[in-house]
């Protein structure tokens, strides 16, 4: 299958300059000490479904239902910005480990799987390789070791340290006065196509996030990292596969509850509240304490770096999603007021 990184491309009849080697070339943190010969690799791109994804918010309980136990794949026509995705829920998923490392140590490990005898996936191989190219250079990253294996599309992307023990707790801590934080690693839009959501729906058209703020996730990277080392953060997870809704009932576990409301996200995007919680925009998922909430509130003002704290955690098993017209001040002002409830 490696013969496939030395082969021209030619993809809806016109001939790519480069080989998918010749692209990764930039990245790779050592050349290979010999090239494979290559062939001619003819294929056309498979693009989406011409239909927007729309969802009603009243079912958002019966989607986070349908997503409970789904294993995602990486749809062919969304091959370049769910590889990019891979890569960001890869680098994040780092943060929740122990080690002494920044995000320029994180040489990157991605693997490829295909089937060459499938209409669009040496396309969609090749534009993720590409994706992923731009990307890994954007963040100054180095790609460490590529692997190219035969199989249903698909990309799985590692770090030095994905295997390494947990620094951060991965479940909640049952506090009921700590933040929920939500922080988005990225500015893109809130978008469907592409995600675990759409793929268990049956629902193939729409767009993906575009992730295109490579500065925006190092800067979000190295306040979020920091907080973990310094031991800021209760819990934390990564919100990829699923979304922030996928993320917040992982991170509660079976033994917790909270009512997560979206408010502050919806009117800083303006997307309605079942994109907020269903797309795959990489970002983190934080439990600080009631007593950290100012520094990492100035901390990220200082970076800026937008963050949404989303409330607190409940006794019992259940999530409830909210969202509402309220000024977020009115929210986080009435989230004190409970919390002091009974205090001298």
């Amino acid at each position: 299958m490696l013969q496939a990184l030395y082969s021209k491309y030619i993809i809806d009849g016109v001939p790519q300059e480069l080989t998918p080697a010749g692209l990764l070339a930039p990245v790779l943190e050592k050349a290979p000490e010999q090239e494979l010969p290559g062939g001619t690799v003819l294929d056309e791109t498979i693009d989406p479904a011409p239909t927007p994804i729309v969802l009603e918010e009243s079912r958002i309980p019966d989607y986070l239902s349908a997503i409970s136990g789904a294993e995602r794949c990486i749809p062919v026509p969304f091959a370049a910005p769910c590889t990019r995705g891979r890569i960001a829920e890869a680098l994040i998923d780092s943060m929740w480990r122990v080690g002494n490392f920044r995000l320029d140590d994180l040489a990157l490990t991605v693997k490829w799987n295909f089937d060459i005898h499938t209409v669009g996936d040496m396309a969609a191989f090749y534009a993720s390789v590409e994706s992923a190219v731009d990307y890994i250079d954007a963040l100054g990253l180095v790609l460490r070791r590529c692997v190219c294996e035969s199989g249903p599309f698909g990309v799985k992307v590692a770090t030095p340290f994905s295997g390494a023990p947990l620094l951060v707790d991965d479940e909640i801590r049952p506090d009921p006065q700590s933040w929920l934080v939500y922080v988005p690693f990225d500015t893109s839009e809130y978008r469907l196509g592409g995600s675990l959501l759409a793929q268990v729906l049956g629902l193939r058209g729409g767009t993906s996030p575009q992730l295109t703020d490579a500065d925006y996730f190092i800067d979000c990277f190295e306040i979020v990292r920091e907080f973990a080392e310094d031991g800021v953060l209760l819990s934390a997870t990564t919100v990829g596969p699923g979304g922030l809704a996928a993320a917040v009932r992982r991170l509660c576990g079976s033994a917790a509850g909270v009512s997560a409301d979206v408010s502050d996200v919806l009117r800083a995007s303006g997307a309605p509240a079942p994109a907020i919680l269903f797309s795959e925009v990489p970002g983190a998922l934080l439990q600080v304490r009631d007593v950290d909430f100012d520094y990492i509130d100035a901390e990220f003002i200082l970076q800026d770096v937008a963050y949404y704290p989303l409330g607190h955690p409940v006794t019992g098993g259940s999530l409830h999603f909210a969202a509402s017209d309220r000024p977020g001040i009115q929210t986080i002002l009435e989230s004190l007021m409970q919390n002091a409830e009974g205090e001298d």
